[in-house]
């Protein structure tokens, strides 16, 4: 169930040309340019990295979440596959499925052409995964959140703007070496702090970095549940 969900929800983004482009070109397009025009000395490529990432996760899963839901939503294509014996949590699993894999898949490929254009290979590929794996988790229940206060597809370029936007700011904070407590309030400063470090930068504050991105996670996840919505908003 979880897979044939996946498959119609892939279909119905690759139709919308403007929606494919907002989740596949724009992030790739991006990530070439920091790779090619940003890459130099080691903290230089730490940015890069975290840039890639951080673009993966907000465009390709973020964005591409709220607008998707929002408009299924709308169409009232959710309350439709409601009515079937499949549960929430298989729907919702379903349908952001190709989203994850999309993010992922763009992820590997941006970090695969950083390290072609001469990225050095991560000193501590855990702090990486544990950066990928959180920032997924992260914009999926972020945006499963924020489609429940989005009223209509169009809309979504604004509702997605302030977290994005701190998402990316947070992560190149965090990249660039210790960061003070307050902080990691940002959603993005974990993300990028364990992004630097896997890369060689300092690990003094890893710990506290995965402990905010987790707190983000549960904090995202029940604004999803308290905010996401099955039927049109009126």
């Amino acid at each position: 169930m979880i897979v044939a969900l996946g498959f119609a929800e892939l279909k119905l983004l690759l139709r919308n040309r403007t929606a494919a482009a907002l989740a596949v070109l724009m992030p790739l397009a991006a990530g070439l340019w920091f790779a090619f025009g940003m890459g130099g000395e080691r903290t230089g490529w730490t940015v890069v990295v975290t840039l890639q990432l951080l673009f993966s996760f907000g465009f390709t899963v973020y964005v591409t979440v709220t607008t998707a839901l929002t408009a299924r939503r709308q169409d009232l294509y959710l309350k439709r596959l409601r009515t079937g014996a499949a549960s929430d949590v298989v729907l919702v699993t379903g349908l952001l499925l190709p989203v994850v894999l999309l993010g992922l898949a763009q992820a590997l490929v941006l970090l695969g052409v950083t390290a072609a254009a001469g990225a050095p290979l991560p000193d501590r590929p855990g702090a990486l995964l544990l950066a990928v794996v959180g920032g997924m988790v992260l914009a999926c229940a972020a945006g499963v959140a924020t489609s429940g206060v989005t009223g209509t597809a169009e809309l979504a370029q604004i509702t997605t703007a302030p977290f994005f936007l701190a998402l990316v700011v947070g992560g190149v904070l965090g990249s660039a070496g210790p960061v003070d407590p307050p902080v990691f309030l940002l959603p993005g400063t974990g993300l990028g702090t364990l992004a630097g470090a896997a890369w060689g930068g300092p690990t003094d504050q890893v710990g506290t970095a995965a402990l905010a991105v987790a707190l983000w996670c549960v904090v995202a996840t029940a604004l999803a549940v308290r905010f996401f919505r099955w039927d049109p908003r009126g």
